[in-house]
Parts: C-alpha cells; structure tokens; sequence
C-alpha cells in the first residue's frame, strides 16, 4: 500500500547517481538541484516522513513541482519507485493538513469526475488562487457516454470481445477518440462493451495526495468490469493504462479483497493500439498519403509494447511516412492538473518540446495522451494533434 513508512528502505537505495536527472522535466526547466529525485528523496525523508525538518512552503514547492511523470523511476539502476514515493509523501502531508491550499482545491474538483472536474468547474476561485486557465480545453457538445454504451456488435462474424474502459479525457474533451476506437474494433471483427456508470480512473486524485477518492474510484470501475466474459479490457489512455497496472492494487492493503479483482483485471488491459497490433489486423488499412510524428506519453513504462505499438500499427498504412521527432519520449509539462497548477514551469518544459515537433514538418502528431493531445494541441497549429488509433480509422475510411 502507499504508506510512506514501507518506503524508508526502499529509499535508502537510492545511490545519489543522479543518472535519473537527465530526464527529469522539472530539473531540465529550472536547473536547480532541488529538483532531482535524489534530493526530493532525501527531503521527503527529512521533512516529511521523520519530522526533522519543517514541512515549509518551499517543501510543498520542490514536491508539488514533480510531474509525476515517471521518467526518473524507469531511468533508475536500482529500481527506486520515485513516483510512488511522492505519491506517498503527498498523502502523509495531506493527511497531515499541510497540504498547499491550491492542491486542496484541485483535489476537491478532481473528485466531480476527474479532471474534467477541474476543467468544469475552472471559474473564479481557480483564477484568483492562480490556477492557469487560459489554456483550458473546451468540453465536447455531447460526451462519449452519452454517444456510446452497452455492447456494440460487428456487422459481420463476431471474432473477439472487448471491453472499453472509457478516460476522462476521451469522454468529455476528445469523444472522437472513443469513437474511433469502436468502429476500428468493429471493422476488426471485435465486439466492443463499455459498461455504464465508469468513474475517473483515480490517478489525478492519487497524484493529489488524495487516496480516499482514488481508492472510491478504483472499486467502483473495478468491480464494473469484474464480471464481463470478455478476451481483453482496452483503454486509449496511456494514463489510465498506468493507474491500474500499476497503481490500483497499491491504493489498497495486500488482503484487501478487491485485489484479487483488480489482478485479474490487470491480466486482460491493453492500451487499444497495443491490443491490435498485437492481435493483428484482420482489415487491411487503405492508403493514407500523411507524414505523421509520434510523441510518446510518459506514462508508458507500464508495458513495454505501448509506446511502439503505435509506430508498428500505423506502418501498416500504405503510403504513411513516421517523421521521428529527435526526442520522442520528451515530457510536453502538461501532466494533468500540473499544467494549470503551474503554469510557468509548464510552460518553460513544453517550449522545449516545441522546438523538437518544430523541426519536423508533418500533416499529424500522434499520442495516446489526451492532456498530451490538449496541452501540445494549443501551440501546435501546423499540423493535427491526434490519437493515433484516429489515424488508423481515416486510413479505414471511418
């Protein structure tokens, strides 16, 4: 479970290497050594986990300004899980009552929904407590759930089934990235369940420090899809991908009995590029005359097929040339709330980004994020900002 106690060995082998710092957003904006994760760590153990030192407004800064975005933990030798460590600390320090007041705020609206609970409800109070919402994504006219539900049938021979764990961001800002995933399930001859009554997957809460809401989302989308009789369980976001791979069981003890539900679960969740590509296409792709890029999601250490199913897919489009970007792995800062939290820093990491999709010259930019897809979006105007299974259907003419 995330309690910052058990981590305290764990920490300890940490090697101060600094070999992680490399791909640290938040350090290779700012440049300050406060950010790498082997000070993070040692300041969390400090402060934080034994009281020897305040818990400071400049505490919350150098914890609340990692993006979570796991870069460090999957760079890391000696298999520190940084992320969770943070997570960790950001728990204690909310129960704790230490939190940062515009953290609090945040948590509270990521409990209506997810993110899209801030995105609703960003008025105000989120402006005067300098939460950015000038680059606030505009809500669909009609969300996927009210478009889509129950099962969805092949016109032809039903070969798999599926069930689609449907995103925030897919359901309420990019509802063309559910649909594109159905018809393409269905022109492969697979049936698609989406279950009524989904709930945020809970890493915007979790990241939040706010476990009680994560855990509350957790079971209840768990125990939704418990029962399906299905081949695989499908998600286009990397995101929610990652929480329930590899953060749900965490959010509750080990005999804890909704963990037995949540490993099988787990056994079955493909990100939707990755379950096709490895499926294989039984509808050949139509010629699609595009030069494309692909921005690779940070969260997609939870598999290691995720970020070049994409790539392998969409090679199957005649006439679709990938431009690799220099860095395809490089943080845009988006990182859900992270963005309108802080807006400067954010600003400073996707400018970076910026200036690798820049120097390629493409129709599209895929990724399987949608705050990636919303937060790139803004500046990118040469080209379309896109999920590549988008990408798949124009080629299937969808």
């Amino acid at each position: 479970m995330l309690r910052l106690e058990d981590y305290e060995k764990v920490i300890e082998k940490c090697s101060h290497c600094s070999y992680c710092q490399a791909t640290c957003p938040s350090f290779l904006a700012e440049m300050s050594e406060s950010m790498v994760a082997k000070n993070r760590l040692l300041l969390i153990k400090e402060s934080v986990m034994h009281d020897n030192m305040p818990i400071s407004k400049r505490t919350r800064e150098i914890l609340d300004t990692c993006l979570l975005c796991t870069n460090c933990t999957q760079t890391c030798s000696s298999k520190v899980p940084i992320d969770e460590i943070i997570i960790s600390a950001r728990i204690k320090m909310r129960k704790k009552g230490v939190s940062g007041l515009k953290q609090m705020v945040v948590g509270k609206m990521l409990t209506q929904r997810g993110l899209t609970g801030v995105l609703g409800k960003a008025g105000s109070m989120a402006q005067k407590l300098g939460i950015a919402t000038n680059e606030i994504p505009a809500l669909a006219s009609k969300s996927f759930d009210k478009m889509y539900s129950g099962t969805i049938t092949p016109t032809g021979e039903v070969k798999k089934r599926v069930a689609y764990f449907v995103g925030c961001g897919t359901n309420f800002i990019f509802p063309d990235t559910g649909e594109a995933v159905v018809k393409v399930l269905n022109h492969n001859g697979i049936e698609v369940i989406i279950p009524a009554g989904q709930v945020c997957c809970g890493i915007p809460s979790i990241s939040e420090g706010d476990l009680d809401s994560s855990q509350t989302m957790v079971e209840t989308n768990i125990n939704l899809f418990a029962d399906l009789d299905v081949d695989a369980i499908v998600t286009d976001c990397t995101s929610c991908g990652m929480m329930f791979k590899e953060k749900a069981s965490k959010c509750f003890p080990d005999d804890h009995p909704l963990q037995q539900k949540i490993a099988q679960f787990n056994e079955k969740l493909y990100e939707v590029t990755e379950y096709l590509q490895n499926e294989g296409l039984t509808v050949k792709p139509g010629s699609l005359d595009i030069k494309w890029s692909y921005h690779v999601p940070c969260h997609r250490g939870w598999s290691p097929t995720v970020k070049d199913a994409p790539r392998n897919l969409l090679a199957q489009i005649p006439n679709a040339q990938l431009e690799e970007l220099d860095n395809p792995e490089q943080c845009c800062g988006g990182a859900g709330t992270y963005f309108m939290e802080h807006r400067e820093l954010a600003e400073k990491i996707r400018a970076s980004r910026l200036e690798d999709i820049n120097n390629t010259q493409g129709d599209k930019l895929a990724t399987q994020c949608p705050v990636c897809r919303f937060y790139l979006g803004f500046q990118v105007k040469d080209r379309e900002v896109t999920h590549p299974i988008k990408i798949l259907a124009e080629s299937y003419g969808l």
